[in-house]
């Protein structure tokens, strides 16, 4: 997966309780499996929201405003490509559509050859010296995310003390 995001050590109540959580032993994995599917659906969330991480709309694309469409979701690969990798350990959410990155970052596309990039939007062509991608965000927990996670670790903690009486 070339483009997920990592929850560094103490950057939030979830690290401190998933910590916690090798105390209890044994394979995760259903745990992050769960954590994993509950992430790409907020993700799958922001794109038919057109929002970012934190609520914010996105800058409408040309493309959108051109088309009537959404943003970032003509063909819908990028908001279908997203998945995660559990394993007993924790979980990988990501994409492998290499575009990701800028789109989620923001860029500046400048011209390979020549003085002008030149692309068509349906049917209608656009000459420039450059174009500005604004950052959309679309990997990132928010406390909603936040609340979701420690929800799947409490009912995952109760049912492993229900199996262990």
């Amino acid at each position: 997966m070339p483009f997920a995001i990592t929850i560094g050590s103490d950057s939030s109540a979830i690290e401190a309780i998933l910590k916690r959580l090798r105390e209890f032993g044994g394979d995760q994995y259903e745990l992050f499996d769960q954590i994993g599917a509950e992430l790409v659906e907020s993700t799958r969330q922001r794109f038919i929201h057109g929002e970012d991480v934190d609520g914010n709309p996105w800058k409408r694309s040309w493309r959108a405003n051109l088309q009537g469409g959404q943003t970032l979701r003509d063909t819908g690969r990028l908001m279908n490509s997203y998945t995660h990798n559990p394993s007993s350990h924790g979980v990988e959410v990501g994409t492998n559509v290499p575009y990701a990155i800028p789109l989620h970052f923001g860029a500046e596309i400048l011209p390979k050859n020549g003085a002008y990039i030149t692309f068509a939007v349906a049917g209608n062509y656009r000459k420039v010296k450059k174009a500005t991608l604004p950052p959309r965000t679309q990997l990132g927990i928010n406390a909603e995310d936040e609340r979701m996670v420690l929800d799947v670790v409490e009912d995952f903690i109760n049912d492993y003390i229900l199996r262990s009486t």
